[in-house]
């Protein structure tokens, strides 16, 4: 029998502090009605905490879903492309934190794209025999670097983390197919510049340069057809047809790209989980958040043919076909939360309004 990667936990963090759409409309030039036609998003998380304490709280969550503890996992993949440092890894924090201490750790930068990326890599693990338990995390506090002037870019994206743990399995069930891709030529429609090492040694940045570049009509036409022609090769792969997917689970971009992709497969909107209204676009954690909503919402069951795909800045793309395993339920259950804190929303986007507004 063939050795797969499946999901044994999942869980995930979503910051207490809401920017809501009502929010928005004191912030910059736009309306609740507008956001929504053009996003479906109603609210998105903002953290008052680090990318990895949001991945921390998902982690336990998701070891606890799957009755294990942190020295059971023997490789620990941090999915983000909003890290504290670049040195050590989000990753090596994270182990420190959970006291992982018998996990390789890195990070994996593949913009929104990273969960299916890292899906793709722990499965790859585990089917090799490099791993046998492999703990996912996707993270991002990805209003650090919004101009929240900037009405266009600044309605879209929100933090959190998501997590899941892959164990091997001979039982048919786990990952089935992946498929991933790229188009660096594509890249120049997202991207912000403000966490590299382009230019010169100093403490000063230049709002004009440091902000998001987002080309909003090319980046929907890229994500349609990527993720479409994605799915279509995964399934391919994995000899399934459109019509036996149980669910489908986007990356939680645009409402609008999720529904035209879909729509493309011929894949009805009840067999695909959206959750963007209340989380908005959280890159490489909004899988793993969607994912694991749908756990809990019931709408994957023992058996089921899941597909997870996605698309982001590089320009990337990536999907996977899974077939879900005998346990839908956690085995336990984490009772760690996020500190309490007393900010308001604007009080945490002040700084982002102060660094930006000289170009405004």
């Amino acid at each position: 029998m063939t050795t797969r990667a499946t999901i044994r936990g999942w869980g995930k963090c979503v910051p207490p502090v809401k920017l809501t759409n009502a929010h928005l409309e004191v912030l910059v030039d736009t309306s609740s009605e507008w956001i929504i036609e053009r996003t479906g998003i109603e609210e998105r998380g903002i953290s008052h905490v680090e990318t990895t304490d949001l991945a921390e709280v998902a982690s336990h969550r998701a070891l606890a879903a799957a009755g294990l503890e942190p020295t059971d996992i023997d490789m620990l993949i941090v999915a983000t492309v909003t890290p504290e440092i670049t040195c050590p890894s989000n990753a090596c924090f994270l182990q420190e934190r959970l006291g992982m201490v018998n996990a390789a750790a890195f990070d994996l930068n593949a913009a929104c794209s990273g969960w299916v990326y890292g899906s793709a890599t722990a499965s790859s693990m585990i089917q090799a025999g490099v791993a046998e338990k492999v703990l996912l995390v996707g993270a991002e506090k990805l209003h650090w670097v919004m101009d929240y002037w900037d009405r266009n870019t600044c309605i879209l994206f929100g933090d959190g983390a998501g997590a899941v743990v892959f164990e091997a399995s001979d039982a048919g069930d786990g990952v089935l197919s992946t498929d991933l891709g790229a188009d660096g030529r594509a890249g120049k429609t997202m991207v912000f510049p403000t966490l590299g090492t382009r230019g010169e040694l100093t403490n000063q940045r230049d709002p004009a340069i440091n902000r998001l570049h987002f080309e909003g009509q090319n980046v929907f036409k890229i994500a349609v057809k990527g993720m479409e022609a994605s799915v279509r090769r995964a399934l391919e792969r994995a000899d399934i047809a459109p019509d036996e997917v149980a669910l489908v689970v986007p990356h939680q971009a645009n409402e609008r790209i999720i529904d035209a992709a879909t729509r493309r497969l011929g894949i009805e909107r009840e067999r695909v989980m959206v959750n963007i209204a209340t989380h908005g676009n959280s890159a490489a954690a909004s899988i793993p958040m969607a994912l694991n909503d749908a756990v809990e919402m019931g709408r994957i069951s023992p058996g089921d043919l899941v597909v997870q795909t996605a698309f982001g800045g590089g320009v990337t793309w990536g999907s996977t076909v899974m077939r879900w395993g005998d346990r839908v339920t956690p085995l336990g259950h984490s009772d760690i939360e996020l500190p309490p804190t007393d900010k308001t929303v604007f009080e945490l986007l002040s700084g982002n309004r102060e660094f930006f507004a000289p170009i405004h």
